[in-house]
Parts: C-alpha cells; sequence; structure tokens
C-alpha cells in the first residue's frame, strides 16, 4: 500500500477517467476505468458517495479516505468562498475537517504534532495513523489490560480442569504430563490481539521518519502480544465494560484502520470503508458541542429532538420535525424547562454576493414550522464560515416575520456561519 498513488480532492469535485494518464498531463488526480467502478461501487453501502458525470466521478459530502486497489483517495471538506480551488486550500481543508472530528469527539488528535491547526500538510492517512499509534503508546504506558483467558496446556501437575480427551491424544508417550483447561490472567487477549493486528496493518502505510520511530516504539511495547489477522468488525464485537472503557478510543481507531486495510475493497466490493464521515452528521454535531460549550447557567442542550408532528390528518400525525439543536432554559420559579432557541446545522456553503447570502428558501420555511410548532420565537441556521466570509459579508441576515393578530409576536430567524477551526 505504501507504493499506492495518493489523490487528493475536495468534496463534490468531479475526478476525470482516463486510460491510465492525465488528461492534460498534469499531476493532477484522475482515475482508472477499474479505479471509477470501485468508487461507485461504495454507493451500495454509502447511498450517495459518488455519481458518474460526463467526463468523470462527481463525488458527495463525504469526507476521508478511501483505498483502492491502486491508489488511495483522500476526501476533504469545500472550506474556500470561491468556487474553484485556491492555492493551500487543501491543507486548510485538511485541518477544519481535524478540528471538527476533534470537535465533535469522533476522535483524539490533541497529542498530534501536525493536527488540530488551521493548515495541515500531511495526508490524513499518515495523521489517523500517527493518532492511532499515540493513543496504543498511551495505554501502553498505563499498562495493557488483562483478562482470563481460556488456555489449554501440557502441565505436570493438575490447573484448572483436567481434560481426559485431550490428555489421551497428546500425551501417551508423556506419562508425566496432564492436559488441563484453564484460566490464565494475561495480557495476550483479544483486546491487545487488536491493536497488535493493528499494528502490523499500518506498519506498511508510513513514509514519515518520525511517525515510523513512533511505530518501533509502540510495537515494541505489544511485542509479546500474539500476532493475528482480525476484521474490524471483529474488533467492534469485542464486549465493553468498566474494565476495558479506557480502551475505547483505541479499539475505535482499530476498527477504522483495520476496515481501510480490507482487501474486499481492492477487490472492487461494496465493503465499507472506515475512515468517511458524512460531513452533514459530522458538522451538526460539531455545532451540537460549541452550544454545549456556550450554554449558559440553567440552559442544557438537546440534539436530534424532541419529535412533534406538525400536522394531523383523520387523527394521524403527520410530517415530523425533528430539530438539529434545541436549547432549553428553566427561569427562576419555574418547574420545567422551555425551548428558548432552535438551531439547525446546514452544511451548505454561503453565497456572500448572492440575495439573503445564498439561504435557501425550503430551510426558511422549515425554520418557521419549528417555530410554529414549538413555539419559539428565536431560530438559528447555521452554515460553516468558508475563509474570506467576513470580508465579503461582514453582517448575515436576521430574518423577522410578524405572525398573529389578537396576540401578534415576532419570529426572528438568524443566519450564523461558525469557523472550522480556532
Amino acid at each position: 500500500m505504501n507504493h499506492l498513488r495518493t489523490l487528493t480532492v475536495l468534496e463534490h469535485e468531479v475526478i476525470p477517467i482516463t486510460d491510465g494518464e492525465h488528461p492534460s498531463g498534469g499531476s493532477g488526480a484522475w482515475l482508472t476505468e477499474t479505479e471509477a467502478q470501485s468508487l461507485l461501487n461504495l454507493n451500495e453501502v454509502r447511498k450517495g458517495f459518488c455519481l458518474r458525470v460526463a467526463g468523470g466521478i462527481k463525488l458527495s459530502q463525504y469526507c476521508g479516505v478511501v483505498r483502492l486497489g491502486t491508489c488511495i483517495l483522500e476526501v476533504l471538506p469545500k472550506v474556500g468562498i470561491a468556487a474553484d480551488r485556491t492555492v493551500g486550500e487543501l491543507d486548510k481543508a485538511r485541518g477544519a475537517l481535524l478540528a471538527m472530528l476533534h470537535s465533535a469527539r469522533q476522535l483524539t488528535i490533541a497529542k498530534i504534532s501536525t493536527a488540530p491547526q488551521k493548515e495541515v500538510k500531511a495526508l490524513l492517512l499518515d495523521v489517523f495513523i500517527e493518532a492511532f499509534l499515540h493513543s496504543a503508546l498511551l495505554q501502553a504506558k498505563l499498562g495493557l489490560i488483562s483478562k482470563y483467558v481460556l488456555t489449554e496446556d501440557n502441565l505436570p501437575v493438575i490447573k484448572g480442569r483436567f481434560n481426559a480427551h485431550g490428555h489421551l491424544r497428546q500425551n501417551l508417550g508423556s506419562p508425566h504430563l496432564l492436559n488441563c483447561d484453564y484460566d490464565e490472567f494475561t495480557a495476550d487477549n483479544a483486546y491487545n490481539r487488536a491493536v497488535r493486528a493493528t499494528l502490523d496493518a499500518c506498519r506498511t502505510w508510513i513514509r514519515d521518519g518520525r511517525v515510523q520511530r513512533l511505530w518501533f516504539e509502540t510495537s515494541a511495547r505489544f511485542s509479546n502480544i500474539t500476532s493475528n489477522r482480525t476484521t474490524s468488525t471483529a474488533v467492534a464485537r469485542l464486549p465493553q465494560d468498566r474494565t476495558t472503557r479506557r480502551y475505547q478510543s483505541l479499539l475505535k481507531w482499530c476498527e477504522w484502520i483495520l476496515n481501510l486495510s480490507s482487501p474486499a475493497m481492492s477487490a472492487g466490493k461494496s465493503d465499507a470503508p472506515g475512515l468517511l464521515f458524512d460531513m452533514n452528521k459530522l458538522f451538526e454535531d460539531h455545532v451540537t458541542r460549541l452550544e454545549e460549550t456556550a450554554a449558559g447557567e440553567h440552559q442544557h442542550v438537546h440534539s436530534q429532538g424532541p419529535q412533534i408532528a406538525l400536522a394531523r390528518q383523520q387523527n394521524e400525525d403527520a410530517f415530523t420535525l425533528k430539530p438539529d439543536i434545541t436549547v432549553w432554559q428553566t427561569a427562576p420559579g419555574q418547574a420545567s424547562p422551555r425551548i428558548v432557541r432552535i438551531v439547525d446545522a446546514k452544511w451548505k456553503r454561503l453565497k456572500p454576493f448572492a440575495t439573503h447570502c445564498g439561504v435557501d428558501q425550503d430551510d426558511i420555511y422549515q425554520m418557521l414550522a419549528y417555530a410554529v410548532r414549538y413555539r419559539c420565537d428565536h431560530l438559528e441556521l447555521v452554515y460553516p464560515a468558508p475563509e474570506g466570509l467576513t470580508q465579503a459579508c461582514p453582517q448575515l441576515p436576521l430574518l423577522k416575520i410578524d405572525v398573529g393578530t389578537h396576540e401578534p409576536r415576532t419570529i426572528q430567524i438568524q443566519i450564523r456561519a461558525v469557523r472550522l477551526w480556532d
């Protein structure tokens, strides 16, 4: 895999399909027909991941890393305000993606030297491997977890349970030995074997000398663990309890990297890659964490709900509403909290020079439905803030809607943009 070429593109870009050489003779991204078909096969497990259009493959909102048989595809979010890719945008996009993943608590990158920063020049795969190595090394320094493992062995005295069938099969010529089954408390268990398997899988992918040294240091800590092959599915099925809680982040890295190393991808099968992230969901999680951080006293943030039907038809609910984020507050002397603000996160590009900054009319209608049904007058549509937005559009729209006659009220919908990195 270390000899595979790496393609770096932005979401929604079109990757040309050629017969093996870049159509313009340059060094930009391109795909062979076989590689293009492998990407299209991903639609079976990632609905709408890509689409075949005239001249190539058009990507959607999924970002991350995809491994094909002959190349590695790195897909990054669009963070520039211009329609075309700008100089240095790839490094900024990589930094933005890592910052959002860290903010949304989907991975831990605090100890990586290259991230989170505004610009990250290292490829995503290199950053992910380094994060995994840091996580594995940290757990090794804290002490590898030990578990009771059922073991069969020939011993001079009985330990555990005597295995008569195994004794007759193995010890006819060794009457001084007894075949026994017993539980051994050891670090050589399924959890640490998963880490060992992941270390073995990613060894040949590392190109940076510093990360290679980190790999050898980490590998030495797991040298007494049995080396075997496993899958991301097997790692995901490992039982979790209080004794393995500190391994949770490390095992998640094992899942992702082992899934990426699956040979099914290179064979063109529809095995889901483990390093792809839906930017709609990721941005929503990012905004949720920002709201939780900014929540004031007596406030709490609720994501994905509560669900309420917009209407009724013949005594049955119709058109369920489910806001991305609701902010609740308990006023002094109030028995129960009430919704004081509704926030909807939109992974869409604002257009500073368009009417209303390019906000979709349907999104406003959606917010109006929330306002009526949840009886909330303060709503926000939150978009990612592309680089240069402040200069091009210093003030985002605040929409006011007057409703009611007997008891008039004004609904305010604030358009807001949040930065993707510090």
